[in-house]
């Protein structure tokens, strides 16, 4: 084979992938002209992990849609564009803003345990972890919580009927995305990492290895599954034939799901974060997302030693031994507040920021075993997200969503 025919190999994958990002681009370009037509003005924003859920909300803002609608829509081409990170299969965490009534709301999505888990279901039989156990396999999927939170978001905040919104992730999901060079790095290390299922293989892994970047990867299961619950709602995915194809494939592969469990499966709102740091008042994600108040620890401490005054070595050592700290309570605080009492306005208030900098020394290092209060020793695993905000600052449609899975 001549170099060029070697080279040709990885050119035209790449020629590929290059001419389906141009194409999203140009979509998501045109389509935003149609939003500032619709909405006479320019001012729409969306932050996505994938251009084509960018495109698919743009597409549903100028339909008509709102903020919340275009949410639902990013988030189901999500499911399609990155199944590494996001899925139907999964759960979420959407942080709301109404400027109707200038109202913020935390809707809870998260994966819950089947009614079958038990405390010690991740032990072997000498009581050690059993490794990987509690973040790959059957024994590790929780109870799905994104379908419930499409249909909540639409039928609770949106304008469109949810089958509107999740029509851009049916199309792509039968013509198919290509695979990009992210998506394939990841494919690769799942191998190491699990033992996928034969229908993971089959579609993600075909001939036992990932497809080169710019491969185009169709999901008519997933377009059906998606169609379904267009149709249906929540209910034709939580209870009914679609239900039991679920908990048969678990069962089979050796998991624990019941019927009952998803059928249970509730959403639930809580109240946001809010605080202040110098002259911004922040708002953000509340237990069991664990993320709200870190940040709202780590800013307390950096306002407590006037961290923007700093040399730019002193503010990263600063900065460190911050995230240490909130990282401490993190491990030994923080939890799913329906099961655990979590002590939540004395972690985020500046009072408490300040005696944990009691320790603190700016000419060295703290061990974190001198930290005080018994710290979980519990090892803590590498977590994969998917993550994106939509922002509406104009007219009616003026709001804002965020989603963390």
């Amino acid at each position: 084979m001549t170099p060029l025919l070697r080279r040709s190999g990885r050119i035209l994958p790449l020629a590929l992938l290059l001419w389906a990002a141009a194409a999203l681009a140009a979509h998501a370009e045109d389509t935003m002209g149609k939003v500032a037509r619709a909405t006479g003005t320019g001012h729409a924003a969306i932050a996505s992990a994938h251009p084509a859920a960018t495109a698919a909300g743009f597409e549903i803002l100028a339909q008509g849609g709102n903020a919340f609608d275009a949410a639902v829509a990013v988030s189901a081409v999500l499911s399609v564009a990155e199944p590494h990170s996001s899925g139907i299969g999964g759960g979420g965490f959407f942080l709301l803003h109404l400027a109707v009534d200038q109202s913020s709301v935390f809707v809870d999505a998260r994966e819950t345990a089947p009614g079958a888990a038990t405390r010690d279901m991740y032990l072997d039989e000498n009581g050690e972890p059993i490794r990987s156990a509690s973040r790959s396999g059957p024994l590790a999927a929780g109870i799905p919580g994104l379908p419930a939170a499409l249909e909540h978001m639409a039928n609770q905040y949106g304008r469109l009927p949810l089958a509107q919104s999740l029509a851009p992730a049916i199309r792509l999901a039968r013509e198919g995305l290509p695979v990009t060079e992210q998506t394939q790095r990841l494919l690769r290390a799942v191998p190491r990492m699990a033992s996928p299922s034969a229908a993971f293989v089959e579609i993600f892994l075909p001939g036992g290895e990932a497809p080169p970047a710019g491969t185009l990867i169709r999901r008519p299961d997933l377009a059906d599954t998606l169609e379904i619950l267009s149709a249906e709602g929540a209910a034709g995915f939580y209870t009914g034939p679609r239900a039991e194809l679920l908990v048969k494939g678990v069962r089979e592969e050796g998991g624990i799901w019941r019927m009952e469990d998803l059928a249970a499966y509730r959403i639930v709102e809580r109240q946001p974060i809010r605080f202040r740091y110098r002259d911004v008042d922040v708002t953000t994600a509340p237990p069991p997302s664990a993320g709200g108040v870190a940040l709202a620890q780590v800013l307390n401490m950096l306002g407590q030693r006037s961290y923007g005054q700093l040399s730019e070595p002193k503010k990263t050592h600063l900065l460190v031994e911050a995230m240490r700290r909130a990282y401490r309570d993190r491990a030994e605080y923080l939890g799913d507040p329906d099961f655990v009492p979590i002590p939540l306005e004395r972690l985020i208030h500046p009072w408490y920021a300040d005696g944990l900098l009691a320790s603190l020394r700016m000419d060295r290092a703290t061990p974190s075993r001198t930290l005080p209060g018994p710290v979980s020793q519990r090892p803590l695993g590498t977590e994969t997200h998917s993550s994106w905000c939509i922002r509406m600052p104009t007219g009616s449609n003026r709001a804002s969503a965020c989603f963390r899975a």
